[in-house]
């Protein structure tokens, strides 16, 4: 499965006609996302039959939030499960990075009285816990489905042996989802050292730019389509080679 992360209705068209099999929805890229507004949502669900996945994220910065801040989100997963999404993606922590598990169990809560079919994705809030294993349980647990992260750090491909160990943890009970400068020359390698069968990326810079640059290759630019195309053959190869062995 690969998942292509757009703010913009132009860049959804793009990634699902180059190879994209699940959106992760948000607006303002350049800071990590924010919630999209509910226009966004509803005009991406009207465009694609593709797995929809909205982020709800109220602001940009760290991920300890005040309450009314947690209560905002609450109200603004409820609307996108609402408006035709096919599951959220959420996060929030305490002041040691540790799960806000309360707020996870509530946008647990919230969104299955919408749908219990929608999807519960923890993003890379997950990627400063201070208990990687232990949270894994405690969200199987909570019926999340995934764990979008980089595996703590910058890039997926500097944090292998992470991923590969949550990915073994979780016992294809949650899905591990490297995210964090994929592009088309390191994918083979984050496949095959993780075992993880998706992958998560923006595909906004080719990949000498996105090996340059020290900060997450997130822009509020266009996925660029043949990076995501080289990306989708290598992960169907790859999911092909492990289901035949």
């Amino acid at each position: 499965m690969l998942e292509v992360c757009v703010d913009r209705l132009e860049a959804v068209r793009q990634a699902i006609d180059a190879g994209a099999q699940r959106i992760e929805l948000s607006e303002n890229l350049s800071v990590g996302g924010v919630t999209p507004s509910m226009d966004l949502i509803k005009s991406t669900r009207a465009e694609i039959s593709e797995a929809l996945i909205v982020l709800v994220r109220c602001r940009e910065g760290d991920f300890h939030y005040t309450p009314e801040e947690l209560d905002r989100m609450l109200e603004q997963a409820r609307e996108a499960i609402r408006l035709g999404a096919d599951g959220v993606a959420v996060g929030a922590c305490g002041a040691d990075g540790s799960l806000d598990w309360d707020f996870l169990a509530r946008v647990q809560r919230v969104v299955f009285q919408v749908s219990e079919a929608s999807e519960l994705v923890v993003h890379r809030v997950f990627d400063r816990v201070p208990d990687p294993i232990p949270s894994i349980e405690r969200l199987i647990e909570l019926r999340y489905d995934r764990i979008l992260t980089s595996g703590g750090a910058l890039h997926a491909v500097d944090s292998l042996n992470a991923l590969r160990e949550w990915n073994l943890a979780a016992a294809k009970r949650l899905e591990i989802l490297p995210a964090g400068g994929i592009h088309s020359l390191n994918a083979q390698r984050v496949l095959q050292e993780t075992h993880c069968r998706q992958l998560h990326g923006s595909f906004t810079k080719r990949p000498e730019q996105a090996s340059e640059s020290r900060l997450p290759s997130l822009s509020a630019g266009m996925p660029i389509a043949e990076e995501i195309l080289q990306v989708r053959r290598l992960l169907d190869r790859s999911n092909l080679a492990s289901t035949s062995t």
